[in-house]
């Protein structure tokens, strides 16, 4: 048994003494982060919110908003990795299932674990998945293309999302990365979080069993609101607070150590100061409604649903404007790899555009304070 506590006290020592000096090299070589993961995996990060009877952890929404904070402050690669593997964690433990106790005692123990959702065809409603599973041989093949795979070609267990059966009723299956029919296409040159990987799955005639689904049969779109959904964005709020308060402790120290030659510092001057206040204000915020979040969460508390929602749009928000402001206050500096702030400028401008996009939570958030249904 491992008590959640020293686990994440592992994670944020892990993530202080060994990821945060690799981050620019990541950044830099666009290199999938493998050792700084072997690292999570040998403190049991990797477990954090697999169930103790699993080999995990235990932890819940709290304590992943701990963790991913913590690593989305050193490398924003590294994080992303680390939240898409927790809530496939989450999510089969929320499932179940045939394979699930085996799947995670293996992720507990490092089995790097993802989600294929996205199609290019369904865009922000990652829910609503085209691929279908086709009867065959009494069990089911998937034939298709998932888009946007973190850890595409790295991971060694993908939570596959495909349509069922039943009219408008959804399946999740575990799959092998090295399951005949597997293939991961193309590299990731996006913007910014450049060594997650985020790349195409090419499931060929793919072969499972009824053994390989997590939840009952039909209960996909379930899971997905039920499980995948606050932990993903509970855990992505937490990783954009994470670079919001890593660009502001790297302005802060740069404009108190930023001599004229009159022997003055750069934070000496109104304008800097007034940035410096605005990005701790900012981030602190970001972090409150995060944390007050994955509270409700955790409690079942009927609030937390516009809670979670609201907590991505104003960490993802936040992160985007602070990062903004370090760039203005750190200057020429800050828009060269002197400094981390172009990069966690870069890593900042995902969130908003990750499914279910800002846009599409507003509209989630207004209809959820309106009284209408959700989605």
């Amino acid at each position: 048994m491992t008590n959640v506590g020293s686990v994440l006290d592992a994670v944020r020592q892990t993530a202080e003494e060994h990821i945060a000096p690799e981050a620019a090299r990541v950044d830099g070589e666009r290199a999938f982060p493998d050792d700084n993961l072997k690292a999570l995996g040998a403190v049991g990060g990797l477990g954090l919110v697999v169930p103790v009877d699993h080999g995990g952890a235990d932890g819940a929404l709290t304590a992943l908003a701990e963790a991913c904070e913590a690593l989305g402050s050193a490398c924003a690669s590294t994080a992303m990795v680390f939240l898409m593997h927790s809530v496939t964690a989450a999510t089969v433990a929320a499932g179940g299932g045939a394979r699930a106790a085996t799947a995670l005692a293996d992720m507990a123990g490092g089995t790097l674990g993802t989600l294929a959702f996205s199609e290019r065809g369904t865009g922000a409603h990652f829910y609503a998945p085209e691929l279908r599973a086709v009867r065959a041989n009494g069990g089911v093949r998937i034939s298709g293309r998932k888009s946007f795979v973190t850890s595409g070609g790295h991971a060694e267990l993908y939570l596959v999302l495909v349509q069922a059966e039943a009219e408008g009723a959804a399946d999740a299956y575990l799959v092998r990365g090295d399951h005949p029919g597997v293939t991961a296409d193309g590299s990731w040159a996006g913007l910014g979080m450049a060594g997650n990987s985020s790349v195409a799955l090419e499931l060929d005639g793919v072969e499972l069993t009824d053994d390989d689904r997590v939840g009952g049969a039909g209960e996909g779109i379930a899971l997905v609101f039920g499980a995948v959904a606050p932990f993903f964005l509970v855990g992505l709020a937490a990783v954009n607070v994470g670079i919001a308060s890593a660009a502001a402790a790297a302005a802060t120290t740069h404009a108190a150590e930023r001599r004229y030659a009159d022997g003055s510092s750069l934070a000496e001057v109104q304008y800097i100061q007034h940035l410096l206040a605005d990005m701790d204000l900012a981030t602190r915020q970001a972090r409150l409604l995060v944390r007050e979040a994955a509270r409700l969460g955790e409690a079942g508390d009927e609030a937390a649903l516009v809670a979670i929602m609201e907590a991505k749009v104003a960490a993802t928000e936040a992160a985007a404007a602070v990062t903004q402001k370090a760039l203005e206050a750190t200057g020429g500096q800050g828009y060269t790899s002197s400094l981390p702030i172009e990069r966690h400028l870069r890593d900042a401008r995902a969130g908003a555009v990750m499914a279910p996009t800002n846009a599409v939570l507003r509209s989630w958030i207004g209809k959820a304070v309106a009284g209408l249904p959700v989605p």
